[in-house]
């Protein structure tokens, strides 16, 4: 049989990315030998395939796996790390011999021997990440629902998780959309939005429940340590993910502390204050040099076109025009 017919990789700012395909058994087990320590058995007589799509750091990696034929995987966890899997598309696969479609996410540990056995068309997402730093990450204080990772992480508790179907679909999406930026363009995807990106799924996923509302002070404090936050960070954009990342907070809860304070999505709440910011700052410029492209980047645009639309589209005017128009003004004031 044939090795892996299609590899590829490449490492740019630490970001490991690229995708496989094996049609042999004996070579699966070397596809993910960075992580696992395992070997997978053949079920079933006839052609074997596994295709692979990976992206990584250091401290977290991502992938799905899409199985051809019916085979069994067991083996460990290299190192001292975290895996979390959800389904794609859904056959008659399990793990430790039950079944992953009913609603519940398996958790699987370094040191506990992993157990699946998976049916061709079998195609998932798993999420592994360094559990000393998933726990310094997530333990830390949060002002909404206390997640207790440490009893989560607890090798003695159960391999599974129950999770709301729902969620585990648009998480499981989203994942893939950012495994495909990851694959197609790693060097789009900074490290840093990464494994952000990771963070904030499994705080999602092992949130008790969903938010359905915070108390106003709870909402207020999330509000603020997001704005200062991106204060901090005025002149890069920033993400959904690394705002949920530095509140430890998840999604819902980022969403539900700005709809009861401002009105609004925490993006299109950041969105327009930078607009506002950067209004403010055309009309005070007394500088002639300064250019458009200066103040828009100095706020977080780097896609001037977009910038200009939106800025139009709330103050019913380009930033150009802004700009010329205070400049004009200013040089009729030295004249007088």
């Amino acid at each position: 049989m044939s090795t892996a017919d299609q590899s590829i990789a490449c490492q740019i700012s630490h970001l490991l990315a690229g995708q496989v395909q094996t049609l042999d058994p004996a070579e699966d087990n070397q596809v993910l030998r960075l992580l696992y320590e395992y070997e997978t058995v053949q079920l079933n007589q006839g052609a074997f395939s596994r295709q692979v799509q990976f992206a990584g750091t250091e401290l977290s990696a991502l992938y799905v796996e899409e199985y051809g034929a019916r085979s069994h995987n067991l083996g460990t966890l290299r190192g001292d790390r975290l895996a979390f899997c959800l389904p794609i598309m859904e056959t008659d696969s399990r793990w430790w011999g039950r079944s992953i479609s009913d609603g519940v996410m398996p958790i699987s540990q370094s040191g506990k021997t992993i157990h699946a056995t998976f049916d061709a068309g079998q195609r998932h997402v798993v999420m592994i990440l360094d559990r000393q730093w998933c726990l310094e990450k997530l333990s830390k204080e949060v002002v909404g629902e206390v997640l207790n990772i440490e009893n989560i992480a607890n090798p003695q508790n159960s391999f599974f998780l129950k999770i709301h179907p729902l969620q585990s679909q648009r998480w499981s999406q989203r994942l893939c959309r950012l495994l495909n930026r990851a694959v197609s363009c790693p060097e789009k995807v900074p490290k840093q939005q990464f494994e952000s990106e990771l963070l904030s799924a499994v705080r999602s996923l092992l949130e008790p429940a969903e938010v359905s509302q915070l108390t106003e002070s709870r909402s207020k404090q999330v509000v603020e340590m997001t704005l200062t936050y991106a204060d901090a960070f005025q002149s890069q954009p920033v993400t959904v993910c690394d705002l949920c990342v530095n509140a430890n907070v998840s999604r819902r809860t980022l969403e539900v502390a700005f709809q009861t304070i401002v009105g609004k999505s925490p993006l299109q709440f950041l969105t327009q204050r930078r607009l506002c910011r950067a209004y403010v700052d055309l009309k005070r410029a007394k500088d002639e040099s300064i250019r458009v492209t200066d103040i828009a980047c100095a706020h977080g645009f780097t896609e001037l076109g977009r910038f200009a639309n939106r800025y139009q589209k709330i103050f019913g005017e380009l930033p150009s025009e802004t700009l010329r128009q205070h400049s004009s003004q200013r040089g009729l004031a030295l004249e007088i």
